[in-house]
């Protein structure tokens, strides 16, 4: 899972748990991207690529498509 223009991925973390001030544990959480399938128009052609929605944003501003 990775986005082909901006490279984003999956991210690895830590929950939290609380007990009002004090830290109880912590236990693994994976963190993934939102991604979307697109279809782009290329040199080659149109050709569809998984592309995050901070990256699908960015193109559509730029090509002033709504």
């Amino acid at each position: 899972m990775r986005c082909e223009i901006c490279g984003k991925t999956t991210v690895f973390g830590n929950k939290v748990a609380h007990d009002r001030m004090y830290v109880n544990g912590r236990t693994p959480k994976k963190i993934k991207p939102n991604l979307h399938s697109m279809k782009l128009q290329t040199p080659q052609g149109v050709k569809k690529v998984k592309l995050c929605t901070r990256c699908m944003r960015t193109l559509r501003k730029q090509s002033g498509v709504s």
